[in-house]
């Protein structure tokens, strides 16, 4: 599959003398993709000069704002419920790809004293927990599992929900929240300032997988396709594994 990824490819960059260099993509993806989809972006527009804006938000509000009209070209979602909330209304070309998966993670400050080791140990003296809101992917994952682990009603007066997983990191690196449920690529990216206090099982959450979906609308189709068929390359599968996500 990926050869045939790459041999696609390859003909798209081999093409783009023949075409404007400056046509712009324009990509929507969620707020934990930012750093690996802000890096690629930026790889991209140095191997093909297509200039690449990006918006980064929770999965939710972007598909919601694509489908409200605002421009984009690919859309790289957390969820499959907010990829299939835009295929229902016929935003798609084609269908989209699990480019990539992700854990959740509980996170603490990196010189915090919490020592919590599971769910039982959180719940049996809580503090403030940051956690992303209802219909943001990261926090429907974790509440899913807070719920199989039976402490989701014990745990409601101490959660704190932020607008996405982002916003979960800069709540606990500043203190407000001296806990939060993040993914591992964000742990991992913010290694420096936080810490990991225990990895949420996977089987007590839905899958979490990460779709690029081409979008009918885009502005410059075939630099667009070029850009999705990127995100599926062993070059761009390799970048993302750096920067923690799990290879597909």
């Amino acid at each position: 599959m990926r050869k045939l990824v790459l041999i696609a490819l390859l003909g798209l960059i081999a093409g783009c003398s023949n075409t404007n260099s400056q046509e712009h993509i324009r990509v929507s993806a969620a707020a934990s993709m930012t750093d690996a989809v802000g890096a690629l972006a930026l790889k991209y527009n140095q191997i093909t000069g297509h200039p690449v804006d990006t918006n980064f938000g929770a999965s939710s509000t972007l598909a919601r704002q694509i489908h409200d009209g605002a421009p984009a070209s690919v859309y790289v979602s957390a969820s499959r419920e907010w990829v299939d909330f835009l295929k229902k209304r016929e935003h798609l070309q084609g269908e989209p790809v699990v480019i990539a998966r992700n854990r959740i993670v509980c996170v603490a400050q990196k010189d915090s004293s919490f020592e919590f080791k599971d769910f039982a140990a959180l719940a049996a003296d809580p503090p403030v927990i940051a956690i992303a809101d209802q219909g943001v992917p990261a926090g429907d994952y974790t509440r899913q599992a807070l719920t199989k682990a039976g402490v989701l009603e014990k745990l409601k007066p101490s959660l704190v929900g932020q607008s996405d997983v982002r916003a979960v990191v800069a709540a606990v690196q500043t203190g407000n929240a001296p806990v939060g449920f993040v993914y591992s690529s964000d742990a991992y990216n913010f290694e420096d300032s936080l810490r990991v206090l225990f990895v949420v099982p996977g089987d007590m959450h839905d899958p979490i997988e990460y779709y690029a979906a081409l979008l009918k609308d885009a502005e410059n189709p075939e630099a667009a396709r070029g850009f999705f068929l990127y995100l599926q390359s062993e070059k761009a599968q390799d970048e993302l594994s750096k920067m923690g996500f799990i290879e597909p």
